[in-house]
């Protein structure tokens, strides 16, 4: 129960923590949503894909049950074909056709089968639509004329060619100011929390007894200006007598006689 009243105290303190530093949470939210909205429109660079579709198969059996075997040998083959595909045998080859400048782009060319199926999807990432267009299309085209070479297959067929996606698919505006959003506020809230176990300044009566000391007494709170204002009004206030002058206080007094 004492554990639980613990936790609810801890609780309360962090809300109340989070009310007065609000302004500081919301400040660091804006200043990092700004910096990943200006990274994603105007820094980070956008990338399209474009993808083809392959198939390659073994020679025809004549009977079921050697068909049957082939099938499974296509599937087999598959992942063999997906890693010959991004090699440099093949990309190499792509590079120097389409006079591309280095061969960064061997990367971003991935090929993939889902289980148990026979077609390969290709797949390029590039910073132009149109280039990737272009890399997907040769690559599929070296490949099938290099595949007899390469894997003594002379079965490739290309079931799609690919198509210019004028859509980036890299960066996404809406994921990345979301992103940019939480983590300004985990940020603001983290430096709220250090401005707080770093605060070293007496604040209120609380601070006092919870260094177990007693509150003697309490007083208004005031700055530098309040005092500087009621000394000059004092000041004002006051009207200096009028001294006589020198003649006169030189001058001694003289007693009148009766």
């Amino acid at each position: 129960m004492q554990e639980t009243h613990e936790q609810m105290i801890d609780l309360r303190s962090m809300i109340k923590l989070i009310r007065q530093r609000l302004g500081l949470i919301l400040l660091s939210a804006l200043v990092v949503t700004i910096i990943g909205g200006i990274y994603t429109f105007f820094i980070a660079t956008p990338i399209y894909t474009a993808s083809t579709q392959l198939v390659v198969k073994l020679p025809n059996s004549e009977n079921s049950a050697a068909y049957a075997g082939q099938v499974s040998g296509n599937i087999q083959m598959a992942n063999t074909i997906n890693q010959v595909i991004v090699s440099p045998a093949i990309l190499d080859k792509v590079q120097s056709s389409l006079k591309l400048p280095n061969d960064a782009f061997q990367k971003q060319v991935s090929a993939t089968n889902q289980t148990n199926s026979q077609v390969i999807i290709l797949t390029v990432k590039y910073d132009d639509p149109y280039i990737a267009k272009k890399i997907a299309d040769e690559t599929a085209k070296v490949f099938s004329s290099d595949a007899a070479t390469l894997l003594n297959v002379t079965n490739v067929n290309v079931l799609s060619k690919a198509k210019a996606q004028t859509s980036p698919v890299s960066p996404k505006p809406k994921l990345y100011l979301a992103i940019s959003v939480v983590v300004g506020l985990i940020l603001g809230v983290g430096i709220a929390f250090l401005k707080e176990v770093f605060d070293n300044k007496i604040n209120s009566e609380a601070d006092i007894e919870s260094l177990g000391l007693s509150v003697l007494g309490v007083t208004t709170y005031a700055q530098k200006s309040d005092f500087v204002n009621r000394v000059n009004k004092i000041e004002k206030n006051e009207v200096p007598a009028s001294p006589r002058n020198e003649h006169d206080a030189q001058r001694p007094v003289k007693r009148r006689s009766r």
